[in-house]
């Protein structure tokens, strides 16, 4: 019997050993293989060296994309602008031509050329007028502009018309807000008087005719079918 416990007892420990000998006997360091071995090493000659492909090289041999940028074009539209007296026509004219502006001069019979024009006479000086067009988006009015033509100066145009009536209604409207000495004048009695079609304006040249037209009082830029091919 107790021969039988000795047995089992050894072929546990035996078992025991066996199973865990990593444990109880971890393998040397020199059983490792290393992750650089020294005989396989190579001295480079400074030709070699230099035969080496630079990190700048690899960096500036990569394809660079060439695609085209997307040009976004601006919509176009054609206006009208008028009315003018023979003496500004060539003034006009000199400024469309400058922005690059296809256009025609159309020559409007005595009837045609009448407009009415709804304005502010001049005011003393260009600080009094800078206060008034402060004052008068205080009000809510921003369809406007101060007149830089030297006979009208700081005077303040809120709008030219064809029809009478729209230039009542526009007076009676400024008065109603608040605005004082509003005046409706008749503008382009007689012959000789032009406006012009103006073809493909965009938004920015838009607004670089707008940025001119306080030189031409009495005068509105439109909106207007584009005339046929």
């Amino acid at each position: 019997m107790k021969v039988l416990v000795w047995a089992l007892l050894l072929v546990n420990i035996v078992a025991f050993i066996y199973f865990n000998i990593d444990v109880i006997a971890p393998p040397q360091a020199s059983a490792i293989k290393p992750d650089i071995l020294p005989e396989k090493m190579k001295l480079l000659t400074p030709k070699e060296v230099e035969a080496m492909p630079k990190r700048q090289e690899a960096i500036s041999a990569t394809p660079i994309s060439t695609a085209p940028a997307v040009i976004v074009n601006e919509s176009t539209a054609c206006y009208e602008w008028g009315i003018f007296e023979p003496a500004k026509l060539n003034d006009v004219v000199t400024v469309i031509n400058a922005l690059s502006i296809k256009h025609q001069v159309i020559q409007q019979s005595s009837q045609e050329a009448v407009r009415y024009w709804v304005y502010k006479p001049p005011l003393p000086n260009d600080a009094a007028a800078q206060e008034k067009a402060d004052e008068l988006k205080t009000l809510g009015i921003e369809d406007f502009f101060v007149v830089q033509e030297p006979k009208w100066r700081n005077a303040i145009s809120f709008g030219v018309f064809r029809d009478e009536q729209l230039a009542t209604n526009l007076v009676n409207d400024l008065r109603h807000r608040g605005v004082r000495e509003v005046v409706k004048s008749v503008r382009n009695q007689g012959n000789g008087h032009s406006t012009l079609v103006l073809e493909g304006v965009t938004r920015t040249l838009l607004g670089q005719l707008k940025k001119n037209q306080p030189d031409f009082p009495g005068t509105a830029i439109k909106e207007a079918t584009c005339p046929s091919v």
